[in-house]
């Protein structure tokens, strides 16, 4: 975790937010430790994989970028704390989290019931759907049962990888560490397409001249549409209503909104506490 810690006078008042967070989420006085310690600390230390644009990628100054990344921002100022972003590989985010590496995961992590079992999940901040990505120059693709033969890339760990292997007939999987070293094989001809969700497929697709995108709502009947969390510790329910609680706020004082018309060029179709479907 951190080591900053505020001053003594910004100690007390991060004291009583705490106490007032915990009161107006309901938290009991045996929970109050871990949302303290937070606010004690000043700092909400928050991995991320930093590969998967729009989300969260790596700016040219080097800095974490993206819609989750400006989101847990907002969420921790929500709470008078400042985010601190802990750049994660995908594969081992749950686990860092589970050792306290850091207290709270912000990464396009659909929810999912095994990593229910794993984290407790904020209330969902995105829906998405599921998504080609191809080289329509070389290929045409309209759906699922076009990839059948062909050879595709998706990342290891995640609903895209899972969906890929509902697909009749597909038998060349190739599972990466991240979505980028995918849509380099893609762009380099090594592979034919990816299965990945719709917005990270259309955020590389959108400046292209050759790839295009496919929606994909359902393969085999089995419905793709997935909602967003962000994670922490499944003993850590004070933390997570605090984060609830926040995102309540910035959707109603037009936050949530205005992030999400800068990084997707619209208005949202979904906000945290919106009906899930």
């Amino acid at each position: 975790m951190s080591e900053e810690r505020t001053s003594r006078w910004g100690a007390v008042f991060s004291t009583i937010v705490a106490a007032a967070i915990l009161l107006s989420c309901g938290c009991g006085s045996s929970a109050t430790s871990q949302l303290e310690h937070v606010m004690q600390d000043g700092v909400l230390t928050v991995g991320n994989d930093t590969t998967y644009a729009p989300f969260e990628f790596i700016d040219s100054s080097n800095a974490p970028t993206g819609f989750d990344v400006e989101l847990i921002s907002a969420v921790a100022a929500e709470l008078g704390l400042k985010a601190q972003i802990v750049t994660t590989a995908w594969d081992g985010i749950i686990p860092a989290l589970q050792s306290d590496k850091f207290e709270a995961v912000i990464s396009a992590m659909t929810i999912t019931p095994d990593r229910e079992k794993e984290v407790l999940f904020s209330t969902p901040y995105y829906r998405s759907g599921m998504g080609i990505v191809f080289d329509r120059t070389l290929h045409a693709i309209s759906g699922p049962d076009d990839l059948a033969g062909l050879r595709v890339g998706v990342q290891i760990g995640t609903t895209g990888e899972t969906s890929a292997h509902l697909i009749l007939g597909l038998t060349d999987i190739r599972s990466y560490p991240d979505i980028q070293l995918a849509m380099t094989d893609l762009d380099m001809g090594r592979i034919d397409a990816v299965v990945n969700d719709y917005p990270v497929c259309a955020y590389y697709a959108r400046d292209s001249a050759a790839l295009s995108v496919v929606d994909v709502p359902a393969i085999n009947q089995t419905n793709l549409t997935q909602y967003y969390g962000i994670a922490v510790k499944r003993d850590n329910a004070e933390l997570r209503a605090a984060i609830d609680k926040a995102l309540g706020d910035l959707v109603r004082d037009g936050t949530y909104d205005s992030l999400y018309m800068k990084w997707f060029g619209e208005m949202p179709d979904f906000r945290p506490g919106d009906k899930v479907s």
